[in-house]
């Protein structure tokens, strides 16, 4: 994992624009059947599909639709994703993105970023005690951060991370399961508006 300034590789200074944009930790205390805290859709910006494992088909996601299980997810050009996560944590998947999310597992939400760039805000006044982490998946390893704004960029297989407050904790790990690599391969995006769609 190689550190860089907001002003460097992967164009992060813009990510960081649209953190400030973000609404005050939207709610999403979403619960499934047996209790678990699952991440929600908030915001959407032009084509953004999501793999259904039933049908073998990609389908387009919809507002406040919520991932309680994981999930492939797949932003086109001009595209992108907002997320709401229970513990006061928001989310954003940029385009050309391909990400795996769901549930909180052991007390962490742990976003799989295949391709493209996730950015990410946690209220500094969440009990870090009590709330879920948030964490970000990348060939290199777990990166995790302690402030309240950090992006990650994957990038012809490297891993580019910037952090705004704190700091960016990077652990190597297995990667996690399921394995959506095979559908990762087949999978192009195809070109949308870019209009926007909101949750109230």
């Amino acid at each position: 994992m190689e550190n860089i300034s907001l002003f460097q590789k992967m164009k992060i200074k813009s990510i960081y624009c649209l953190l400030f944009l973000f609404p005050i930790f939207l709610s999403a205390e979403v619960e499934n059947a047996i209790g678990l805290k699952v991440p929600k859709v908030a915001e959407i910006t032009g084509l953004v599909n999501r793999y259904h494992q039933e049908t073998s088909t990609f389908m387009p996601v919809e507002l406040a639709e919520p991932f309680p299980e994981p999930t492939l997810i797949v932003t086109g050009e001009g595209s992108e994703l907002y997320l709401s996560f229970p513990g006061r944590i928001s989310a954003r998947i940029g385009e050309n993105s391909r990400v795996v999310l769901g549930p909180a597992v052991d007390g962490l939400y742990e976003v799989d970023l295949r391709l493209g760039t996730v950015t990410a805000r946690l209220d500094p006044e969440r009990d870090q005690e009590q709330e879920p982490g948030f964490a970000i998946r990348t060939k290199d390893g777990l990166t995790r951060a302690t402030g309240t704004y950090f992006a990650v960029t994957e990038y012809n297989g490297q891993s580019y991370a910037a952090v705004k407050k704190g700091e960016v904790k990077k652990k190597t790990t297995p990667p996690a399961e399921p394995d959506f690599s095979a559908y990762l391969k087949k999978t192009t995006p195809k070109k949308d508006s870019g209009k926007s769609t909101r949750s109230d």
